[in-house]
């Protein structure tokens, strides 16, 4: 139950997936994530989701209102506000 715990907090916000992934902003700013020549690219993997929620951003003062976050609905790893 640890080992789950432990996903759970690796994958909970932006700023801990990206270190799990080993992303900075000293190496991997402006880099053009759809560009397949870049080392860093985001690829379509033909995942389908279910139902997509936005909520409130969290751990932030700035723009926290702005609906900038979104979510798998029942996805247990992401973290709560």
């Amino acid at each position: 139950m640890e080992e789950d715990a432990d996903l759970r907090i690796l994958t909970s916000g932006p700023g801990r997936l990206a270190e799990a992934f080993g992303i900075t902003r000293e190496r991997d700013n402006e880099k053009d994530l759809t560009n397949p020549k870049s080392d860093l690219f985001i690829v379509d993997d033909g995942f389908r989701t279910g139902r997509i929620e936005v909520t409130p951003r969290i751990g932030i003062t700035k723009a926290a209102e702005r609906p900038l976050r979104y979510i798998i609905a029942g996805n247990k790893f992401v973290s709560r506000g």
